[in-house]
């Protein structure tokens, strides 16, 4: 009997219009991640288009992103589209499926890049997840715990700690190019990911991407530097406190 429900499961999954997406661009706010495939639409339960979709995960939180056109086909709006990613803590080579459950509702199922779905929220200290509530990663989660104004607040000059500092270029607003002298001496070798906090241990997680020929912070350092407020000519100073764990300090060109 059990074998038949999870068969009949199957079959209605089957008759489902769904695509999918894989994390794995290092601009993940670009139109081609946004983008939503023209045959979806052509073949989803939705008789016109809505001017914005419910992205539904498996733990019933949602999130409401607005659509716009672009070039004959349409794209999920960059703020409703990076408040998913960010609240999910999602760039990490993720596999991503999005299946049409009508009334303008897409359900998306996540599967980590070791290929395990995750069903329920990061955060879970709570049973009770409310729609568009952000989920916290256990490890920043737990860095809050740690946060020492002895730590946090000290001078990026303290001799305790490996410090480099660099000047925004318009490039740093999507990935940081971290200096290859530091990341051979204090990073590294392999993907990792970072918690990266301000002076007074608010933090933000980002993806560490080593390669031959950079060392980059990729996924998750463009919602930093907008919570930042990183423009060119800033000035940022990166103070290394655990062996996964940066304070960054800045000094904004325009004080």
């Amino acid at each position: 009997m059990a074998r038949n429900i999870a068969f009949g499961r199957i079959q209605e999954d089957m008759n489902k219009t769904s695509f999918f997406k894989i994390l794995a661009d290092e601009d993940l706010s670009s139109e081609s991640m946004r983008l939503i495939p023209n045959e979806f639409w052509r073949r989803s339960k939705c008789k016109n288009l809505p001017p914005k979709v419910t992205l539904k995960v498996a733990w019933e939180s949602s999130w409401t992103v607005n659509l716009s056109p672009f070039m004959g086909c349409y794209l999920m709006e960059r703020k409703g589209w990076e408040k998913f990613l960010n609240d999910n803590h999602l760039g990490d080579n993720e596999f991503l499926t999005f299946t049409d459950e009508g009334n303008n509702c897409i359900t998306v199922d996540i599967f980590q890049k070791n290929c395990i779905e995750i069903l329920k929220p990061l955060n879970t200290s709570s049973s009770n997840v409310k729609n568009e509530e952000m989920c916290v990663d256990p490890v920043i989660a737990e860095s809050k715990k740690k946060v020492d104004s002895n730590v946090y607040g000290a001078s990026s000059s303290s001799s305790s700690a490996a410090t480099f500092s660099l000047t925004i270029k318009k490039s740093h607003l999507t990935v940081l190019s971290i200096p290859v002298t530091f990341a051979k001496e204090h990073m590294p070798k392999v993907r990792t990911k970072f918690v990266i906090h301000d002076p007074k241990g608010k933090p933000w997680e980002v993806v560490y991407v080593p390669s031959n020929g950079s060392k980059l912070f990729s996924s998750g350092w463009r919602f930093l530097a907008n919570g930042y407020g990183l423009a060119v000519g800033d000035l940022c100073t990166f103070r290394l406190v655990r062996p996964r764990e940066m304070v960054l300090e800045v000094l904004h060109s325009s004080s």
